[in-house]
């Protein structure tokens, strides 16, 4: 499951020469439009530009890295447990900085439970990676931790999928720019929600990258994260639902809504508000 990203003309990539994080920025993640969505809703509901991020399983950094770019007196905290997406991302992306602007990002190779940073304006977990944590009391833990690590103005943005599909064995399929991205799901466990789900990347030469991606996760339900983030000391939980095209696909154009159609499959942004 991934937004879809704009088709571009085929190149020739192989297996064995293709960069498995290079792919996946290219396919899956958009931290651009996750960039603009922070800023234009913290700007309207604190009339505020919001300056500090952190950003948690951060991955390659690329969302911290357009943070700082963004703006002259902005900073971030780019965290995540493992450090090798940390150490590429310094090598992709960090190193395009000027060096003001790299003063004002910091990588640190930490669990987002225990990891301290200080105050600062948003945190972020985006491409449902805080599924890892499968229990619910865990992801209390986390959701408070989050709470603490805000300023008064504070804003938590969260997205994750739903829909019937998301429960059941699927493999989708899309073409990119010199291959083809696979998303495989199992069938979800029907008594914990335990989800395991691979992608894959298959190129037009035959090669394919199996398994480039795999998570373990719980499928969470929008009303259960919700709730779980007011009973941490949220405010606030708003849903972002994204609207549709005339063809019925997403038109990544995220608006707050109270209720939406529980569509075959679906991606949403939850935004919580300290204040």
């Amino acid at each position: 499951m991934a937004r879809a990203r704009t088709q571009k003309k085929k190149s020739k990539i192989t297996a064995d020469s293709a960069d498995r994080y290079e792919l996946y920025e290219s396919s899956v993640y958009d931290p651009d439009a996750d960039h603009d969505f922070l800023i234009e809703n913290f700007q309207e509901h604190y009339k505020a530009r919001p300056l500090s991020l952190r950003e948690d399983f951060a991955g390659t950094s690329k969302l911290s890295k357009i943070w700082v770019e963004r703006h002259r007196q902005s900073e971030a905290w780019a965290i995540d447990i493992d450090s090798e997406p940390l150490n590429w991302g310094e090598k992709k992306h960090l190193k395009d900085l000027s060096v003001q602007e790299k003063q004002r990002i910091n990588q640190i190779k930490g669990n987002v439970l225990t990891v301290s940073t200080p105050k600062v304006d948003v945190v972020t977990a985006f491409n449902f990676s805080y599924w890892c944590f499968k229990e619910r009391a865990k992801m209390l833990e986390y959701f408070r931790t989050v709470f603490n690590t805000l300023k008064d103005k504070g804003m938590f943005a969260l997205d994750l999928m739903g829909g019937p599909s998301t429960q059941t064995e699927c493999e989708e399929e899309r073409q990119e720019q010199g291959f083809d991205y696979i998303w495989e799901q199992e069938n979800m466990c029907a008594i914990t929600h335990s989800l395991k789900c691979s992608i894959h990347f298959h190129f037009y030469d035959g090669t394919k990258m199996k398994n480039a991606f795999q998570y373990d996760w719980r499928l969470w339900s929008l009303t259960e994260l919700r709730d779980l983030l007011l009973e941490a000391g949220f405010l606030a939980a708003d849903t972002y639902w994204e609207g549709s095209t005339k063809d019925g696909e997403g038109d990544g154009v995220f608006t707050r809504q109270k209720s939406a159609e529980n569509e075959e499959s679906w991606v949403a942004y939850l935004v919580a508000w300290k204040s």
